[in-house]
């Protein structure tokens, strides 16, 4: 299960990377400061940011770009985060389920498979 503490190194290290948070409804919201102090923990800024979050009741209805996986999904025993085999970032993996590797959407190289046209 994904405690808060994974969830917000997950959340971290993406926005980190350049990419914001998304609503539900589509809404983006970005951080442009730094995400890390000097000693290579959470600024109080990114603290602040994740706190106002919380508290405007938003938190569990966002999710990463470029993944699917809103964070009340991530919090809930369903999942767990790990790190994908190809690139290394932390990805949301289902707990249970058909085995096989898991799909990391948020992969620098990652290309959605296009469906062949039906004729």
């Amino acid at each position: 299960m994904a405690n808060f503490y994974d969830l917000k190194h997950y959340i971290a290290h993406y926005i980190n990377k350049g990419r914001c948070l998304v609503s539900e409804k589509g809404k983006i919201t970005t951080f442009s400061e730094r995400v890390y102090d000097r000693r290579g923990n959470y600024s109080e800024q990114f603290n602040h940011f994740i706190d106002r979050l919380l508290e405007s009741g938003e938190f569990f209805h966002l999710y990463v770009e470029g993944d699917g996986y809103a964070f009340s999904d991530l919090i809930h025993s369903r999942f767990d985060l790990e790190y994908c085999v190809r690139c290394r970032e932390p990805i949301p993996v289902p707990t249970s389920g058909a085995l096989g590797p898991p799909a990391c959407y948020l992969c620098p190289e990652f290309e959605p498979q296009q469906e062949a046209p039906v004729s």
